[in-house]
């Protein structure tokens, strides 16, 4: 369980989503009063030992967490967004727009950004703006955790040749459901590490995600695989990789997906699982 200090002096950002297919849930909280610095020795050495670099304690953090759970997380400097407005939209073609490399990239009618009431912050679960990314000088973040379609993704990291860590991850699918564990999870390391007072989260879910359900029969599973299993060991090795059972007969057995199992929707992907 993440236990997070909760103050109700910080203020919660307004979030809005212009395109909900492209960004289907979004959450943030505010961290005032963090202290950015070198990271401990122990985050370096995680991050070194997975090749990643170094940044400041915030952006260690963020990483840290990706690889941790394999959701994508961005701290953006809270005074850098106006009018303490997120806004998830698109922009028109030609759009320019700095990047944190410190180049100026003309944007696609595709390319999904986080704004706030006034210009663009980040290219979203791809790359950061080079004018509201943390900083030395940042005392307070914004952090976000958010689901945000793998097409939309994919097309503008290959457009902008921005293949980041984040996308890859984006790009593969990410679980839906647990966007705002993982934002306390990351917010009670930044609290140990950076310091600082949270806000309550903003989770902007419009159109909660059910889950898919597939049927598999069990001569399927034998044809497929070439061997008998028992009825117990497949329902107890599919509840066990978070499968919810719906129905079972003596002919076959009806599970719903967990969101982090976004690449199963067929019965021969029911039989990869129990192999």
């Amino acid at each position: 369980k993440n236990v997070v200090a909760k103050d109700a002096a910080v203020k919660p950002f307004k979030v809005i989503i212009e395109d909900e297919k492209a960004c289907a849930r979004y959450s943030g909280l505010v961290i005032e009063g963090v202290q950015v610095k070198e990271s401990p020795n122990w985050l370096k050495n995680k991050l070194n030992a997975i090749g990643v670099r170094s940044i400041n304690n915030i952006v260690d953090i963020t990483n840290y967490i990706l690889h941790e759970t394999g959701q994508p997380l961005h701290a953006f400097d809270a005074h850098q967004i106006k009018d303490a407005t997120v806004v998830v939209k698109k922009y028109p073609a030609g759009t320019l727009f700095v990047t944190l490399d410190g180049t100026e990239r003309k944007l696609t009618a595709n390319d999904l950004m986080i704004s706030d009431t006034e210009k663009p912050l980040c290219i979203a679960g791809v790359f950061g703006g080079i004018k509201s990314g943390v900083s030395a000088a940042t005392t307070s973040i914004f952090l976000e955790s958010a689901w945000f379609e793998n097409i939309h993704v994919r097309k503008t990291s290959l457009h902008h040749g921005l293949r980041t860590d984040a996308a890859t991850r984006f790009e593969k699918g990410v679980d839906i459901a647990g966007t705002v564990n993982v934002l306390e999870r990351a917010a009670q390391l930044i609290q140990e590490l950076a310091g600082g007072k949270c806000s309550e989260v903003v989770d902007v879910y419009p159109a909660p995600a059910t889950k898919k359900t597939v049927v598999l029969t069990y001569a399927y599973l034998k044809k497929l695989s070439g061997k008998s299993y028992p009825t117990d060991k497949v329902k107890t090795i599919l509840t066990s990789l978070g499968f919810d059972l719906i129905k079972e007969t003596a002919e076959s057995i009806e599970v719903a997906v967990p969101y982090h199992k976004p690449d199963i929707s067929l019965p021969a992907d029911l039989v990869e699982e129990v192999l």
